[in-house]
């Protein structure tokens, strides 16, 4: 009988991640988005932990405030506060059985209370999808 190890979160996550504070302004938040192919923006505090998660969809919805509205609110004004998350160690499957059963798409990895990585359907499907994995049949 084969024996499948499971495979650690750290391994697939993304390690280098866009941030911003809570305090940012949205029209920060907006050019971000704008300049950047991204679904989620992680959210911190000042002692970079977790504090919550900004999708394209909040984006989105916020693109109906005005100029001086974008310069007064904050990315703690749009943000889900009640995030999901998944720490590095954590199997695959799991995060696979959370994307199954949730209709988000990223789950930012903590460690010790402190935002290390995002792991995204994307990042599943690169990481499953992988040339050096696949295996070519004859």
């Amino acid at each position: 009988m084969v024996k499948i190890q499971p495979i650690p979160i750290r391994e697939v996550m993304s390690r280098e991640l866009l941030i911003v504070r809570k305090d940012e302004k949205l029209d920060r938040v907006e050019e971000i988005f704008q300049a950047y192919n991204i679904h989620h923006l992680p959210v911190v505090d000042e002692a970079g932990q977790l504090c919550g998660i900004i999708s394209r969809y909040d984006q989105i919805r916020s693109a109906q405030y005005s100029q001086s509205e974008l310069k007064a609110c904050c990315a703690e004004d749009i943000m889900t506060t009640q995030v999901a998350t998944i720490g590095p160690n954590d199997p695959l499957h799991k995060a696979a059985e959370i994307f199954l059963s949730n209709i988000f798409h990223a789950l930012p990895v903590v460690d010790r209370s402190q935002l290390i990585g995002m792991l995204t359907t994307h990042d599943i499907l690169r990481f499953c999808f992988n040339d050096d994995l696949l295996l070519e049949n004859d």
